[in-house]
């Protein structure tokens, strides 16, 4: 049995400068400012991938503004999202073009899988001609009203995806996929996020991390990033459960890349949508 696709068209105004001096007015890169927020520092990015050996590794690389002289913007007072950046423009160049590569496979065969699988979900496009300062809360809004209608944004090539890429000084990083359902969020990032022993925020490139939240910004009710960079084995069921009514973070346990490129794609949207499922079914018990 194929699903329908639908295509919902909202067409809004704004002003790009008055979007990003705002933006750039919410970050901050005083640490003791951050720690006094959060209770949390920012810490190192990390490269997750394969070792000439074909051995999966997690290799630390120098972090602007922590290992190296700069000025980073690492903290949005407004969203409370952490932004880790490696020194290397060219090691940000590489990653940059690795998810743009895999979030548009992602998307379009989470879209060719709903279709094609009538226990997944009923699948909108919300397909806007300008970018807007509150789509967010229109998708969220949306999702609500058409209960049981997976609403998504019209991704048209790789370099589309949400998050603070627009902003040079965040160097075109932490794009992401969201997913609105039922009055939630829900986001594959192609990051992971973690905080250490040390109460330091990391972040590994090139990782999957799934999350679900009851508002615009997954940290709005304070930091959700887990206490580990380890995928959550056989832990979902008691995270959603510790978890209930709040936003979180999953680290789901699927490849960000393998050799057969397909087979990673196909298991990050099967993973995701028992994710979601399993949400919503403990939100109806």
């Amino acid at each position: 049995m194929h699903r329908s696709c639908v295509v919902c068209v909202l067409v809004v105004d704004f002003d790009v400068e008055e979007i990003m001096e705002g933006f750039t007015m919410c970050m901050t890169n005083v640490i003791d400012k951050i720690r006094e927020i959060t209770g949390y520092e920012p810490g190192k990015a990390f490269i997750y991938g394969f070792n000439e050996d074909g051995r999966v590794r997690r290799e630390c690389v120098e972090t602007y503004g922590v290992d190296t002289p700069g000025e980073p913007v690492v903290y949005d007072t407004r969203t409370k999202n952490f932004h880790i950046f490696p020194n290397s423009m060219e090691i940000t160049d590489e990653i940059l073009q690795s998810e743009a590569d895999l979030r548009l496979k992602v998307y379009n065969y989470f879209i060719e899988y709903c279709n094609n699988n009538k226990e997944t979900f009923d699948v909108i496009k919300y397909e806007k001609s300008r970018p807007s300062e509150n789509a967010r809360s229109k998708k969220l809004r949306i999702s609500e009203e058409m209960h049981d209608k997976m609403v998504i944004d019209k991704v048209v090539d790789c370099k589309k995806g949400e998050g603070c890429g627009k902003n040079k000084v965040t160097r075109g990083l932490y794009k992401y996929l969201p997913f609105y359902y039922n009055g939630k969020i829900y986001n594959i990032n192609f990051m992971r996020f973690y905080i250490d022993k040390d109460n330091k925020v990391n972040c590994i490139f090139k990782q999957i991390q799934f999350d679900r939240t009851n508002k615009e910004n997954i940290n709005e009710d304070g930091i959700c990033y887990p206490k580990t960079y380890q995928n959550h084995v056989n832990k979902l069921d008691k995270l959603i459960q510790d978890n209930k009514g709040k936003n979180f973070c999953y680290n789901p346990p699927v490849a960000y890349e393998a050799k057969e490129a397909e087979k990673a794609v196909e298991e990050i949207v099967k993973k995701f949508v028992e994710f979601v499922k399993k949400c919503e079914e403990y939100d109806t018990k």
